[in-house]
């Protein structure tokens, strides 16, 4: 069987030898062929084009270049639940099976199977709370009088926006010095006509 391994760590002073040897053995020990090594020093929140090696390696998965990832862990793939579940599902989608060394999860495995349809369940549902969570933020936040969206323009700087405008400054220098946006600029002026 043709695998790849994909290794991982968050910070620069942190090493993935360990991991790597630890894989190697394994594939070694079950008679896999390792095909691509894929490491990376990068925190695993990022999502997976922004870390390169995990963007080669999804691209790899769709050419069938290998036939199951293996990793340490599963949070090596991703720490969110969100990239995890995103990951997972794009792997499988190629049919890609994984394994985990640390938590013994192969996805080729009913098993394995069974935790991967897990793994989309509680991630529905922590977007679920999430959500819930959110509208109550926002309500409660609007009861205590904060206002959401942009700040209202002052008179202050209507005032200067068209005053600069009337003393030849162009539509860029306004935004810059009164700090505001071009469509702020616009409606101020608009409002002058």
């Amino acid at each position: 069987m043709k695998v790849a391994i994909y290794a991982r760590v968050s910070t620069t002073d942190q090493n993935y030898e360990g991991q790597l040897e630890e894989l190697n053995a394994l594939a070694e020990r079950s008679g896999w062929e390792v095909v691509e090594v894929y490491s990376e020093k990068i925190s695993g929140t990022k999502a997976t084009e922004d870390r390169p090696e995990l963007k080669r390696m999804m691209h790899d998965a769709k050419l069938r270049r290998f036939e199951k990832v293996v990793v340490w862990s599963v949070d090596r793939l991703g720490r969110s639940m969100r990239n995890l579940v995103l990951v997972l599902t794009e792997l499988k989608d190629s049919k890609i099976d994984i394994f985990s060394y640390k938590q013994a999860i192969d996805t080729s495995t009913a098993m394995g199977s069974m935790f991967f349809q897990f793994l989309g369940i509680f991630s529905e549902f922590e977007n679920t709370i999430r959500k819930e969570r959110q509208i109550v933020g926002i309500r409660k936040a609007k009861e205590r009088g904060v206002r959401f969206g942009r700040k209202p323009t002052t008179e202050a700087q209507i005032a200067k926006i068209q005053w600069m405008k009337r003393n030849g400054a162009s539509i860029r220098a306004i935004c810059k010095e009164v700090k505001v946006s071009p469509n702020t600029v616009y409606s101020a002026l608009a409002s002058n006509i």
